[in-house]
Formats: structure tokens, C-alpha cells, sequence
């Protein structure tokens, strides 16, 4: 059985869909954190970004990152870090951990290939 870290909010359907596909039909160990009741510090993010660019996992088409006036401004990834600690919700969701990979959003096939 593979192991994962799996960052989710339990309010988000597409997270609660995601979670049961690793469960059942990948049969995946998980190690959840629900970020919308335990929320990211910048330090968090840094690791678990480490391999990657946080500003691919932030989400144009949140309602918040509208609001935060985010829309067409380039960001260093560091201001995408501070950004995430302050709302998590900017994010695509889930955020998957496997195996060196960060999978974001619920993308069986990346997550079949993750788990394989």
C-alpha cells in the first residue's frame, strides 16, 4: 500500500470524491490534513513546495483569488507562498503527495500513474 499526504478541505466535494477514489480503488494510506481547520504556515508551504512552483498549484478561477486582486499579476513564489499561508483557499484542491510528486486536483490518471 502506498503512502500519501493528502491536504484537503472536508467541505469541498471534489476533495471528499478524490479521497475516496485514493481510498477504494487506489487503496491508498493517507495522511490527511484538512487546511481549512489546521491552516498552512509559510514554512509548511516552502516544504512542501520544495520540488515545485507554488504558483502552479494556485487556482484563476477561485472566487478568492478574484477577490485578493490576484488576476493577471506575476507573482515571485515566494508572494505565492505568503499568499497561500494567508488563504489556502487560492489553491487548486486537493493537493496530493506521492512518491516526490504533488498532484493538484482530483486527476485520476495522474493519481493511477502516481500510485502505480
Amino acid at each position: 500500500m502506498k503512502k500519501a499526504k493528502f491536504f484537503w478541505r472536508s467541505t469541498c466535494s471534489t476533495c471528499r470524491n478524490a479521497r475516496e477514489f485514493l481510498r477504494s480503488e487506489l487503496k491508498a494510506e493517507l495522511d490527511e490534513r484538512d487546511y481549512a481547520k489546521v491552516p498552512f504556515t509559510a514554512a509548511e508551504l516552502r516544504e512542501i513546495f520544495a520540488k515545485h512552483d507554488p504558483r502552479d498549484f494556485l487556482n484563476p478561477k477561485s472566487p478568492n483569488f478574484k477577490a485578493m486582486g490576484l488576476t493577471g499579476r506575476k507573482l515571485s513564489a515566494d508572494e505565492a507562498i505568503k499568499l497561500i499561508a494567508e488563504d489556502a483557499r487560492i489553491i487548486k484542491r486537493p493537493l496530493v503527495a506521492v512518491g516526490g510528486r504533488l498532484i493538484a486536483g482530483f486527476d485520476k490518471e495522474a493519481l493511477r500513474k502516481a500510485f502505480a
